[in-house]
């Protein structure tokens, strides 16, 4: 009993401490947890959004109402849940929108109540007065079910103050009555009305089930229109070895589809040759809020490449799929077939063909690519969305993955900061420092460099180690921040260049920087990181940097300015106005790299979310046309507010501040930049292959590829859309390809 009585209160105690060390274990665990954002997108929007539903809050008159559904729940703008609505348990029956006064009406959305299956007939009628009814629409011979979508009728204008639905029946019997979840009113400027009425006729053309075809990957395809009315569905390309080629496919349903899912088989070659599941990936692309480069606008846009394993298609919706084949560099070459395959519940599965003709020719790893890309990272960002402290362990763990996409697109920069906001409060979440500064009682100063060593060692670990850029000597409104020693306080000071306190603490920083990088051996390949400053600031902070720190590089970007083309090791020119190519091309002979940029402008070519996706391919084009070593953008994923919801910020065009997303999420833009560089670096790989050879067929080989190249100035950017330069281009890159790979 004793003994018992011993053990219940040894167990008891141990009980109690396991509890106590299981607490603190997730309380610790809590303090690093990554906060989980759900899979959305913004919802499906109509062109009759943007314009006033006359009916929202106007009396109603009904024939009746069963329990508590009354008439009000018809007109309370929401028609997002089927079980608000109105409803009468008896046909006919109707429901009378009551307007204070005449109004002008042409276009009618009406939810009815829908679970799959039922139909309604009804009668849709208008009138000024309450006594003449005119027909708006017609649908008492309806057998479509209604589906979350709902039904817009368009008609020609009338003078309306009442307008009346009236149910005949439906599909489950007239007793079962009518039901309206939400009617809306609208009148349309006749101009938009026919692309309106168009939009609404395709979709009630097309036939049940779910319905697929391959499509272009230049197009950003709309989530409200059919996108086509037949299609091809089989889907082939041409592929070195070591590329990554894609493609789309899309899929689109009238009536709606659950559970939609992907599948792939390996591709087989002649003689058992196969390349692998794991080297094809495919991925839904959602939706999210752009602006078309006009603040305030809001348009949606498919640009996400998201992970999730299934997704419901809504009714009257399209959705694409990206197809991703990573080539193995091992494969031979040769033809290799398979098919992809769309599965939904309780429909019928879609196949689509596929084929990849492999050349025998390799294209290195992007860790060998030449091209110098440079997306500046900001690790600030990336904690606030994932509800991490900077620097913390949990923090890490998401820049891991995040890091290594951007080093597999071959990224050779690592984006570090000397002072925080460097640009001011230009992006949802302002950089902070990677170097703490110090000033003591005595004036002088000590720094920290912990985090800058511990992310450039992590980004070394991702596979981006070429380069290290700090920024900058010269920060927006020429701003700085340091922690006083003797009163604790942060001091924020404004120190304008060759001011003596500028000069002074510039010199020390740069003294003690160099040092530093000399004894991690990071000295030869970083540079000091200049960006848009006037030329007169820029000469100032070069001459205090020669002084201090001898051999420690500059990189500039900006414009080109002739006072300053002895001072920049790596410049990165605005492209517009564009480059003399001498100036490029001697500044190449010299061994100083040069890249060129775009931001926040131009409006074309870019990379915004509402681009045509081949202005990112287009880029990698014109750095090869013009001789540049590469291209710099400002931000990799300096992410708005909600990324996967809004690309829209205050300052800047759409989709300006980042390319991917949380996940992370590749982005059509981003696959089609990194499509551009791989460009790049097959036109370097065939220009050494066939100058080495000596025949006409090699020579004319080349013309070609110098022929084409010539269409890639900006001026013709300006005219032309870059999708018809790109794909000519790259046909005959194709074909340039084979002749290199039959001589080789």
């Amino acid at each position: 009993m004793y003994e018992d009585s011993a053990l219940r209160r040894g167990t008891w105690a141990l009980v109690c401490w396991l509890a106590v060390v299981s607490l603190t274990w997730r309380g610790a665990l809590a303090e690093e947890a990554i906060r989980e954002h759900g899979r959305y997108e913004p919802g499906d929007t109509s062109p009759l959004d943007d314009h006033e539903n006359i009916f929202r809050g106007a009396k109603v008159l009904v024939s009746d109402h069963w329990s508590d559904r009354v008439g009000e729940f018809a007109v309370d703008g929401r028609h997002d849940a089927a079980g608000e609505h109105w409803g009468s348990e008896r046909t006919p029956c109707y429901l009378t929108v009551q307007l204070p006064h005449s109004r002008q009406l042409n276009a009618v959305r009406l939810w009815t109540f829908w679970n799959g299956a039922r139909s309604y007939q009804y009668l849709i009628e208008g009138s000024s007065d309450g006594k003449t009814w005119k027909t708006l629409a017609d649908w008492r011979n309806n057998k479509t079910p209604a589906t979350s979508a709902g039904e817009t009728f368009f008609f020609p204008a009338i003078e309306v103050q009442q307008v009346r639905t009236t149910f005949t029946g439906n599909s489950e019997g007239r007793a079962t009555g009518g039901h309206i979840v939400e009617i809306e009113g609208s009148c349309v400027p006749a101009g938009n009305l026919a692309e309106f009425v168009k939009g609404q006729e395709v979709w009630r053309t097309v036939p049940p089930g779910l319905h697929g075809a391959v499509g272009s990957k230049d197009v950003r395809y709309a989530r409200n229109l059919v996108p086509f009315g037949g299609g091809e569905t089989s889907w082939s390309t041409a592929a070195w070895r070591g590329e990554r080629v894609a493609g789309q496919i899309i899929l689109w349903t009238a009536a709606g589809a659950e559970q939609v899912r992907l599948s792939v088989t390996p591709l087989h070659g002649v003689g058992g040759k196969e390349i692998a599941l794991e080297s094809l990936r495919l991925r839904f692309v959602r939706y999210v809020l752009s602006d078309a480069g006009k603040p305030g606008a809001r348009h949606l846009v498919a640009d996400v490449l998201d992970s999730a394993e299934r997704l419901n298609l809504p009714p009257r919706t399209a959705r694409p799929i990206w197809i991703s084949l990573d080539v193995p560099t091992g494969v031979a070459p040769g033809r290799y077939r398979g098919r992809i395959e769309v599965a939904a519940k309780g429909l019928p599965p879609l196949e689509f063909p596929i084929e990849i003709e492999v050349l025998p020719l390799t294209l290195p790893p992007p860790s060998q690519w030449s091209f110098r890309l440079d997306l500046w990272q900001d690790p600030w960002s990336v904690a606030r969305y994932h509800g991490v402290r900077p620097w913390s362990e949990a923090h890490w763990a998401v820049l891991q993955p995040h890091l290594r996409m951007l080093a597999e697109a071959g990224q050779k920069f690592v984006t570090t900061y000397a002072i925080p906001e460097a640009w001011g409060e230009s992006t949802f979440v302002n950089n902070g420092t990677m170097v703490e500064w110090l000033r003591r009682r005595d004036g002088t100063f000590r720094f920290d460099y912990a985090v800058l060593d511990r992310y450039v060692e992590f980004a070394a670990k991702c596979g981006i180690r070429d380069a290290i850029t700090c920024y900058t000597m010269l920060p927006w409104g020429h701003r700085v921040r340091y922690r006083d020693e003797a009163t604790g306080d942060d001091v924020w000071a404004y120190w304008k260049p060759l001011s003596p306190e500028y000069v002074a603490f510039w010199k020390a920083f740069l003294t003690d920087f160099s040092q530093h990088l000399r004894e991690r051996g990071w000295f030869e390949k970083t540079y000091i990181g200049i960006n848009e400053s006037p030329w007169q600031d820029g000469k100032a902070a070069i001459d205090v940097l020669r002084a201090a720190a001898p051999g420690l590089k500059v990189t500039w970007a900006g414009a080109c300015h002739e006072q300053l083309k002895g001072d920049i090791d790596d410049w990165c020119f605005f492209i517009a106005p564009p480059v003399d190519p001498a100036v490029i091309s001697q500044r190449i002979r010299q061994g100083r790299p040069t890249t060129y940029y775009v931001c926040c402008g131009p409006q074309r070519p870019n990379t915004f979310t509402f681009s045509p996706p081949a202005e990112a391919v287009w880029l990698g084009w014109y750095a090869a046309a013009q001789g540049y070593s590469g291209f710099l953008r400002w931000a990799y994923d300096s992410w708005t507010e909600d990324p996967l919801y809004d690309t829209r910020y205050v300052r800047w065009p759409a989709g300006d501040c980042f390319l991917v997303y949380p996940g992370p999420r590749s982005s059509i833009r981003f696959e089609r930049l990194r499509e551009g560089i791989a460009d790049y670096e097959k036109i370097r790989v065939l220009r050494a292959m066939l100058g080495r050879r000596k025949d006409a067929k090699a020579s004319e080989a080349l013309g070609r590829l110098d022929s084409v190249l010539k269409r890639f100035t900006y001026e013709e950017s300006q005219k032309n859309a870059a999708t018809d330069a790109v794909n000519a281009a790259q046909t005959v890159l194709v074909e340039v390809s084979r002749e290199a790979a039959r001589g080789n």
